[in-house]
């Protein structure tokens, strides 16, 4: 354990640059100040926030809503009083006040995009593993009415029916009844992820009702049976969340599982963003958020934390007879690494996650186990036979990785482009596609004996 945490410390030096002590703008009047994302400042900042003060000696002394979405926690220890800004209007206002100096971080529900990148650039490059943060998973859940007979949908399909052009149930093959929209305002980073990853430059009808809040929304789903809407996983109690599928997939429920693995077709991150100048303060929170504890609070207001559990799940008996072969009697440990195209560029959360799963492998739960690297190619990356090379490429390079952590790998293997995840007619879904999948089993002799009866 000692070799793998001096290893990653190296890995984590590599790919980052220290710090100065104070953050641009920076307030006596606010212990910790987050601003941005409704999704995430909702719920998980928050509790994030005030276990990070208790950790540190603070206790709660009061919680004051100044107004809609804006959330002041008043903390004390000893005779040190201070409090803890939260203001969470979308994720599209987060930047602007972490580039003014209202805020130590930015909550986003979307990753940065090239404009913000550009806009930001006197403060870094927000996109480098020692600025962006993510701290939990999520998923765009597609939601209806609790009692709906509705079970799964295409994006296409959840596409004509936000745009307008399905204006009625019956063009689904449904029973009559007119379609009751119901959407995230502009400003929200799960309106952002939608509008990306399913409307895909199809404007969203006019006779959708907007909000911002999530909650609101629920509650009109719920009170409704031609509704339909979306929110983020912890938004949809009450309703029902659909299976969603892609172009040459097939439908995946937003459950723990494919949510982790963002096998999911609208799973998405979930982000802290701080400027190049951190306070310790930022860092030590970023770190926590990230951390076990952190991780467990995601968890418990509903998102999908990080941290590795080995999950057994069956593979679709179509798959190709090598990976059956593999993964028989196996179990899928809840993360997948992502590629460019082409081989080595891992970004931040990879390189995180490297480390949880070598600490998970090197844990005694996983004592006696053999590891399975499986990795995957897209459709379009080159010829066939490039395909197979790159994918086994890959899972020789996260091989590497934990090989030099100390953590063995048994068996690895490409699979080119079989069983995409994602639709191979885009960029973003061709990059879904490029992935190395875990999978743990018992060593044949550990099975054998554990298999005889007891004497």
């Amino acid at each position: 354990m000692l070799r793998l945490r001096m290893w990653f410390a190296v890995l984590a030096f590599a790919c980052s640059c220290f710090v100065r002590a104070e953050s641009p703008g920076s307030s006596a009047d606010a212990w910790l100040r987050l601003h941005g994302s409704n999704t995430v400042g909702q719920r998980l900042a928050p509790e994030l926030a005030v276990a990070f003060a208790e950790a540190d000696g603070w206790r709660v002394e009061s919680r004051r809503a100044e107004r809609l979405d804006e959330l002041r926690i008043g903390i004390v220890r000893g005779r040190e009083r201070s409090v803890i800004e939260i203001a969470a209007h979308g994720t599209g206002t987060g930047l602007q006040a972490l580039l003014d100096g209202r805020a130590d971080l930015w909550m986003a529900s979307r990753a940065v995009t090239a404009e913000e990148l550009q806009r930001a650039s006197a403060w870094g490059r927000l996109d480098h593993p020692r600025q962006e943060h993510v701290i939990a998973l999520d998923g765009v859940a597609v939601i209806v009415h609790p009692r709906s007979s509705l079970r799964a949908l295409a994006i296409a399909d959840v596409r004509r029916l936000f745009s307008g052009e399905a204006h009625d149930w019956t063009a689904l093959g449904r029973e009559p009844g007119k379609v009751a929209l119901h959407a995230r305002d502009d400003r929200s980073g799960t309106f952002d992820t939608f509008r990306a990853l399913v409307l895909a430059g199809a404007p969203l009808a006019a006779t959708a009702k907007r909000y911002e809040s999530s909650d609101e929304l629920v509650a009109a789903v719920a009170a409704d049976p031609d509704a339909i809407g979306f929110v983020g996983l912890d938004s949809i109690a009450g309703t029902r969340a659909l299976a969603i599928s892609d172009t040459g997939t097939r439908a995946l429920e937003p459950r723990r599982l494919e949510v982790a693995t963002e096998d999911y077709a609208l799973s998405r991150r979930l982000y802290l963003y701080a400027a190049e100048l951190q306070s310790e303060r930022v860092r030590a929170f970023v770190e926590f958020a990230q951390g076990e504890v952190g991780q467990r609070i995601a968890e418990r207001v509903g998102f999908v934390g990080q941290q590795l559990t080995a999950v057994r799940e069956t593979p679709r008996a179509d798959m190709p007879s090598e990976y059956l072969a593999l993964t028989e009697g196996a179990q899928r440990v809840s993360v997948n690494f992502r590629f460019d195209t082409g081989l080595t560029y891992l970004d931040g959360k990879a390189l995180r996650d490297l480390q949880r799963l070598a600490e998970f492998l090197d844990g005694e739960a996983m004592r006696g186990v053999e590891v399975a690297l499986i990795g995957f190619s897209d459709a379009k990356e080159a010829s066939p036979i490039d395909a197979i090379m790159l994918s086994n490429d890959r899972a020789d390079y996260i091989a590497q990785m934990l090989n030099r952590a100390g953590v063995p790998v048994r068996r690895i293997r490409g699979m080119a482009d079989a069983s995409p995840v994602a639709s191979n007619l885009s960029e973003f879904g061709r990059g879904k596609n490029r992935r190395v999948e875990v999978w743990v089993r018992a060593r044949a002799a550990a099975a054998l004996e554990a298999a005889r009866p007891a004497r």
